[in-house]
């Protein structure tokens, strides 16, 4: 229990307290707890531990015994941060957050703590009784996460805004970590955007890696001179290996050939997308497609429509394209604006990963000067 500033009492500030007894069961489970208990006086001296907080702390019981938490103390939290944490015992009764405390050997720790406090008949708080977990290795796991999720992001592609072609997206994982991804190419020489969405099923850390292992064997298979199909089946084959018993993923493949207007794509679990004209008036364009990662020998296809000048297309993964079933959340032909619809949705709607790539065509067919 971090205190540093427990009424700032020292030991010289002594309150007499009736002992602390219990009966052998309750003193078993008190010492055999995995949480770290400690049992102090209104002046934050230590009438009792348990051999978890002296663990923790790297203190023996003798050694705690009758001193103050303040031999604890890490010294980074200011007195703000301590008013606010007794103003809240002596108001509400308790208090539950993070709090870091420094071990014996000088070592800082992330410690999870909740104080209690123990009042008498006559509603006069007599002790407090503190419950820690040191939590500093599971900090330093989200730390990782989360400069891993920093990591994914630089991954991703960059925005396009060209002549013929404007592509803006979206990328937002549940937690820090997304089993979502995508990525495309495009082709100055040929006018041809190619790209892919992928959707791996479940979230953290293990669909991160997973969708790595898919990024890699998209970025190995997907070339001009591949069909669309022979990219999905290669990447099926190869990717059996990477995925575990009960995980899959789902994918949508396409190219966009701006100079001769076609759009071909080829879907793999991602069976459906949006079409967007001129005139706003969405279509949902759905293709069958198995996931990738079930079958040895899936039957993959691919189809080629007919694209024109100022139509906008979105790929997305289920959870924004279950919306489109429901009600259209675009209220506008614009790309950047249908974009920041997505952006909001999957930041205050979604309980799911949310990626999108949507691609407004500004100019399709022949040369652009």
């Amino acid at each position: 229990m971090a205190n540093s500033s427990i009424r700032n009492s020292g030991n010289n500030a002594k309150q007499s307290s009736a002992p602390f007894t219990s009966s052998k069961l309750t003193y078993s489970i008190f010492q055999n707890m995995n949480e770290g208990l400690v049992i102090t006086n209104t002046y934050g001296n230590i009438l009792n531990v348990n051999q978890a907080f002296c663990t923790i702390t790297g203190y023996s019981a003798p050694e705690l015994l009758g001193k103050n938490l303040n031999v604890i103390k890490s010294n980074l939290h200011d007195q703000t941060f301590y008013e606010q944490l007794w103003n809240r015992i002596t108001t509400v009764g308790n208090w539950k957050g993070e709090i870091w405390n420094r071990h014996k050997n000088g070592r800082l720790y992330l410690q999870k703590l909740s104080i209690i406090a123990i009042r008498d008949e006559d509603d006069k708080i007599i002790n407090y009784i503190g419950v820690a977990t040191d939590i500093s290795e599971e900090e330093k796991l989200r730390k990782d996460i989360i400069r891993t999720g920093i990591l994914q992001r630089t991954l991703l592609p960059s925005t396009l805004n060209l002549q013929m072609i404007e592509i803006d997206t979206v990328f937002t994982p549940l937690k820090y970590l997304g089993g979502d991804f995508f990525d495309y190419y495009w082709d100055s020489e040929k006018s041809v955007l190619s790209g892919y969405i992928i959707d791996i099923m479940g979230h953290g850390v293990t669909a991160a890696f997973q969708n790595s292992v898919l990024r890699v064997l998209f970025q190995q298979n997907f070339d001009n001179r591949s069909t669309l199909v022979d990219v999905l089946s290669n990447i099926n084959r190869e990717s059996m290996n990477y995925f575990l018993e009960d995980t899959f993923a789902a994918a949508l493949c396409f190219r966009v050939d701006m100079r001769n207007g076609l759009l071909t794509y080829a879907c793999a679990g991602i069976n459906k997308f949006i079409k967007m004209p001129i005139n706003g008036q969405i279509s949902i364009i759905k293709q069958a497609g198995p996931y990738l990662g079930i079958f040895e020998e899936p039957i993959f296809t691919e189809k080629t429509i007919a694209i024109e000048t100022g139509e906008s297309f979105y790929f997305m993964t289920d959870g924004f394209m279950d919306l489109f079933e429901i009600e259209n959340p675009f209220q506008s032909i614009d790309l950047k604006k249908n974009i920041n619809s997505l952006r909001e949705i999957s930041t205050y709607h979604l309980r799911d990963d949310a990626s999108a790539i949507g691609i407004f065509l500004k100019h399709v067919g022949g040369w652009v000067k």
